[in-house]
């Protein structure tokens, strides 16, 4: 596992490269980002439902993570670590904006298509009281609590993203993603991507959610994980470790 030093440089000297990347392949890993980021949440839905435990929960959750992490994807929130390249100038911050827009709706139709999918595959019961409830509840939130429950993901979403690229073998990538992903579900800290599923998919089911309330939760959902992620994480290991460079 290289040094947080190290891996600070690795994000800034790999930056360009990331923006640069076509535009159709950030789509199609933005959309498989999305797709594996909500089959895990629909996994740890599942596991409470059977189990009776969020802790359980909580367990399966980061399996959408580490796919995107270990298969290939490309995920708005680990993504935003490409600040420090930025901070650094080895990037615009139009392309740095560029690309994280091009991954946020890539994730949004990943998301969107798994809740299509799910919807055909016809479950009902517990799992589905399930997630009505934890779709009213997200909606549910004013601004200042999601924006404060999405910073706090944030850090801990770009902390697995750090931790991912620090590490140098599968297993050292799968226990980085792991542990800070499970803690930011087990805390019910928000997310804007996982959103993107679970308030959808909460929709499908009930008509007590309008699309004005999930804006309404996604926006500062979103700024939230980019100030988490992008201006305290990236921002300050980039003060720590290359101000002198």
């Amino acid at each position: 596992m290289i040094s947080p030093a190290e891996t600070t440089r690795s994000f800034s000297s790999s930056a360009k490269n990331r923006v640069s990347t076509p535009v159709t392949t950030i789509i199609i890993l933005g959309i498989f980002a999305g797709l594996y980021s909500a089959m895990g949440c629909f996994g740890a839905q599942l596991a409470e439902t059977m189990s009776g435990s969020h802790v359980i929960g909580s367990f399966i959750f980061p399996t959408g993570s580490i796919l995107t992490t270990c298969c290939g994807g490309t995920l708005f929130t680990g993504n935003l670590l490409l600040a420090i390249g930025c901070i650094r100038k080895k990037i615009s911050f139009s392309e740095l904006l560029r690309y994280l827009i091009l991954a946020w709706l890539a994730n949004f139709a990943g998301s969107l298509l798994f809740v299509f999918i799910m919807n055909l595959c016809g479950y009902k019961g517990e799992i589905i009281d399930l997630i009505i409830n934890v779709g009213i509840n997200k909606v549910s939130y004013p601004f200042t609590e999601a924006l404060g429950r999405a910073i706090l993901c944030g850090i801990l979403i770009d902390l697995g993203a750090w931790l991912s690229y620090a590490g140098e073998s599968l297993t050292e990538k799968i226990f980085g993603v792991f542990f800070p992903t499970m803690l930011f579900y087990l805390c019910g800290y928000e997310h804007c991507i996982t959103n993107m599923y679970f308030i959808p998919m909460a929709m499908s089911h009930t008509a007590d959610i309008t699309l004005m309330m999930f804006l309404n939760n996604l926006l500062p959902v979103t700024l939230g994980n980019i100030i988490g992620g992008g201006l305290i994480i990236a921002g300050g290991y980039c003060y720590c470790f290359l101000r002198k460079d």
